[in-house]
């Protein structure tokens, strides 16, 4: 008797699964991409400042991403913030990020740029002391700690006069007023230091 060689429907049906799954085994389905959210700067501090807020703590608020700290915005429970900085000349973008956190507590930041032989008329409101000019730290080996404690509707204010060409000019400062300062009216500058009795003083 000679052996079956003609394969049935279900034989036939059989082995095309068997291939399918062969090929399948070899080729397997591409993953789902899993999308993840990205963590920026922004979002950190704006989600760090809320939980500070829910909880009514302190927190010091780094300058930059990377690069040593030029200043640092501390909040305390009582609503005041206390602004630090190592050096009084701050870079155009540093300046820039300090506005906009100090904007958000109600604080203004105030850059004026008197042209060159003018300072701005004083006093421009009540001063928190001290005054900071570039060369008032006294002793160079020293690098003194510019700090002010401020409150909502104060102002923190850069004077950065444009250099006198042949001659030594006024010194950029840095000082805060109790409320709202006034606006810079240039005058002549005298030859005096801006912490020492400037022009247009009462």
């Amino acid at each position: 008797m000679s052996a079956r060689t003609t394969k049935t429907f279900e034989d036939r049906l059989l082995n095309e699964l068997q291939r399918e799954i062969a090929l399948r085994a070899e080729d397997p389905p591409e993953p789902e991409p899993v999308i993840r959210r990205t963590i920026t700067t922004r979002r950190a501090l704006v989600a760090l400042a809320a939980c500070v807020a829910a909880v009514g703590g302190v927190v010091a608020l780094p300058a930059s991403t990377g690069g040593a700290q030029a200043y640092a915005v501390e909040r305390h429970e009582d609503g005041s913030v206390t602004v630090s900085m190592e050096e009084i000349l701050l870079s155009g973008e540093e300046k820039e990020e300090l506005t906009e956190r100090l904007r958000a507590e109600g604080i203004t930041v105030s850059v004026d740029k008197p042209r060159s032989g003018y300072v701005c008329a004083q006093p421009r409101g009540e001063v928190y002391s001290p005054r900071w000019s570039l060369n008032s730290s006294g002793d160079p080996s020293v690098m003194p700690k510019h700090e002010y404690t401020l409150r909502s509707g104060d102002s923190l204010v850069f004077e950065e006069p444009e250099p006198v060409k042949g001659r030594t000019g006024p010194d950029p400062s840095i000082y805060a007023t109790k409320g709202a300062v006034q606006p810079c009216d240039e005058v002549p500058w005298d030859g005096k230091r801006p912490f020492e009795e400037s022009p247009g003083s009462k």
